[in-house]
């Protein structure tokens, strides 16, 4: 896909919305920018899964220290959470890549809409009175 100056302003909104929400809420950028490059640009599955990976560094790094200045970041365990983060990660890219586009793509997709319900039944729970 050639990046025109359209598809770079898509891009760039995009990361900006997926960088404010992950900051907002502290959710993961993955849940949104991976089906993002998915649907509209066109990536495969793999691909918008590692892409998804590198676009945390910036994100990450720009929202620690917007926190830090309110003294919201616990490093310790930050570290130890990344410490394990990081095995973590290259146990589940090893056992992503092994799996087919397909398989993957619904086993994302399950996660996301499972993820979804417990949130929005939290969100009920807390809203009603009693």
């Amino acid at each position: 896909m050639e990046l025109s100056l359209g598809l770079i302003v898509v891009v760039l909104l995009a990361g900006f919305f997926v960088g404010f929400f992950s900051a907002m809420f502290g959710v993961g950028g993955g849940v949104i920018m991976v089906p993002f490059m998915v649907l509209v640009l066109g990536i495969t599955q793999h691909t918008a899964e590692g892409t998804s990976l590198l676009v945390i560094i910036p994100t990450a790094i720009a929202g620690v220290l917007a926190h830090r200045r309110r003294g919201f970041v616990s490093f310790s365990h930050g570290l130890l959470l990344g410490g394990g983060g990081a095995i973590g990660a290259c146990l589940g890219a090893s056992f992503a890549l092994r799996i087919e586009e397909g398989s993957l793509t619904r086993g994302f997709a399950a996660f996301v809409i499972v993820a979804g319900l417990r949130i929005a039944s939290q969100g009920w729970k807390l809203r009603s009175p009693g």
